[in-house]
């Protein structure tokens, strides 16, 4: 995850198997990026239910948020067939205020 920009989060999208690079992985389209805002006290869910679908994205970009508060996110590649992957793992971010 990457913060900087106040009130916007910025996920980072990398394959596993070669984290310093951000490319995708061969043969994939895209990523889904689901996402839940939660108050910095509150743990992040677990379940990718309880994250809502933000966007289908072939690169990083960032999205707008309320300050002070926790974006959780939840990745998964898609390929050029549509064939979903696993979830990755939990990711969270407090947004700068």
């Amino acid at each position: 995850m990457e913060v900087g920009q106040r009130l916007t989060h910025h996920p980072r999208l990398v394959d596993e198997s070669t984290p310093t690079r951000r490319a995708r992985p061969a043969g994939v389209l895209g990523a889904e990026v689901w996402v839940k805002l939660v108050d910095a006290d509150q743990p992040a869910p677990t379940d990718p239910a309880a994250l809502t679908f933000l966007t289908m994205t072939t690169k990083p970009s960032s999205h707008a948020a309320n300050g002070g508060k926790s974006a959780v996110d939840m990745l998964r590649w898609i390929n050029t067939r549509g064939e979903k992957g696993p979830w990755s793992e939990i990711t969270t971010a407090t947004v700068a205020a």
